[in-house]
């Protein structure tokens, strides 16, 4: 390391939202140890990988953003963590580009185990809060992390270790503070986020937390990021359909309008068969009510689903009956993913793995379902009226601000750069290259 005051650190994030959110709580406590925050491609004295191990894709991301590291600077620390350094820190500490491998039960604690950065910083320690989401919008609350199920695919279980939730009133200090920050849009995230409250003594659940953090005046809105489908109950669904805090709704009580009409359900996939084999507990008829009851609660909502091509012995049949059962139903996007074998996990010991020109063509054959029932929600909002966040200026054009929707739409419309980072009223006129079109209403 050069010994220049202050030393320079960079962060790579990848993966989940957790993560994101867990490499802000590192960026602030690396700043506070007096560290200079600088872009990953920069020369900088410290170098953090916050790493995934979903896919096999991730894993060689991960090491290939080491090894480019290392190539910038020789001297550097070069630090990773995060889920593929919890399940697989033997490998990563036997790289070269690789000084310190940090598990995630440590990665709270990863500022303290290097070197500082300079005199340290006076910004007040939050006690693992963060303070802001830099150049961000939307920020992340965490509420939850790891899971107690076994899905045969899934390696998550064991890098993020069983399901603990965030007391409420940390939850809701996270939140006022990132409020106060300027933040218009809170999303609440975990690992298995309808677990939340299940491991605590009284009797909070996710949608006892909505309320109250739907009854914080200053929120603009709140999202709700993935949650499984057991685990949406009814209180959920008319939370979101009214928009929060009332049930029933209750336009005299604060908070009402703010709950995004958003929902993102994990599929994984459309036949039974398939689903018997991942370890999934529900067929496609309890999938199809769900969607089916939340589109008659609320027609306007958004709804996305993860799935899965190229499972273990996913036939052609099985995989057609996943189109078919996609087809059918009313939702807004898919997240498409090709199963990747995961050390350790059930399905990666499974016989008849599907080869890989298969997975690809059926990846192909689900995004662009995905694209049309995108397009068929969008041109479906033409003459609404919708509430959008200003995130940045579009392309599109000079004078032209782009924002989401709260039903996850994205949105350009022309107003004065004074309404970034605002929440707006926005008519919609047309879908136009992917994009919902509108004038301020």
């Amino acid at each position: 390391m050069n010994g220049a005051v202050p030393k320079r650190a960079a962060l790579k994030t990848l993966g989940c939202k957790l993560n994101q959110y867990e490499s802000e709580q590192i960026r602030e406590q690396l700043q506070r140890r007096g560290y200079e925050i600088v872009p990953f491609e920069s020369v900088a004295d410290l170098y953090v990988v916050n790493s995934c191990t979903v896919t096999s894709r991730t894993d060689r991301d991960c090491r290939r953003f080491l090894r480019g590291a290392r190539a910038r600077n020789r001297d550097a620390l070069v630090v990773v963590t995060g889920c593929y350094a919890e399940v697989a820190p033997n490998r990563l500490a036997q790289m070269d580009a690789v000084d310190l491998v940090v598990g995630n039960a440590d990665k709270q604690r990863l500022a303290e185990l290097v070197p500082p950065g300079g005199p340290a910083c006076e910004t007040p320690d939050t006690g693992q809060l963060v303070s802001e989401f830099a150049g961000h919008t939307r920020a992340f609350v965490k509420v939850q992390e790891g899971c107690d199920a076994r899905c045969a695919y899934c390696i998550i279980p064991y890098a993020r270790g069983p399901s603990r939730s965030t007391p409420p009133g940390k939850v809701l200090a996270q939140a006022e503070l990132l409020i106060s920050a300027g933040h218009p849009e809170l999303v609440l995230i975990g690992t298995h986020l309808g677990k939340y409250g299940d491991d605590l003594a009284d009797d909070t659940d996710l949608a006892g937390l909505c309320v109250k953090l739907c009854s914080l005046d200053e929120l603009g809105r709140l999202r709700l990021s993935s949650i499984e489908p057991r685990e949406l109950p009814d209180c959920i669904i008319e939370l979101v359909a009214a928009g929060g805090n009332a049930l029933p709704p209750d336009p005299s009580l604060p908070g009402q309008g703010k709950l995004c009409r958003h929902l993102h359900i994990p599929l994984q996939s459309g036949c039974d068969s398939v689903l018997g084999r991942m370890r999934r507990p529900y067929d496609t008829a309890f999938y199809a009510d769900l969607v089916g009851r939340i589109k008659v609660a609320q027609p306007r909502i958004c709804i996305g689903a993860d799935v899965m091509v190229g499972f273990p012995g996913e036939s052609e049949d099985e995989f057609e009956q996943t189109h078919e059962f996609l087809q059918s139903l009313p939702l807004s996007y898919l997240h498409v993913f090709t199963y990747s074998p995961r050390p350790g996990t059930a399905a990666a010991e499974m016989p008849e793995q599907v080869p890989g020109h298969v997975k690809k063509r059926r990846n192909h054959i689900l995004r662009e379902l995905s694209e049309r029932k995108r397009q068929a929600f969008g041109e479906a909002l033409v003459g609404e009226e919708l509430e959008v966040v200003v995130e940045r200026f579009a392309p599109q054009g000079p004078g032209l601000l782009r924002g989401v929707s709260d039903n996850y739409m994205q949105v350009i419309f022309a107003g004065p750069e004074e309404l970034m980072g605002q929440i707006v009223a926005v008519a919609v006129k047309e879908r136009k290259e992917g994009k919902l079109v509108g004038l301020l209403a």
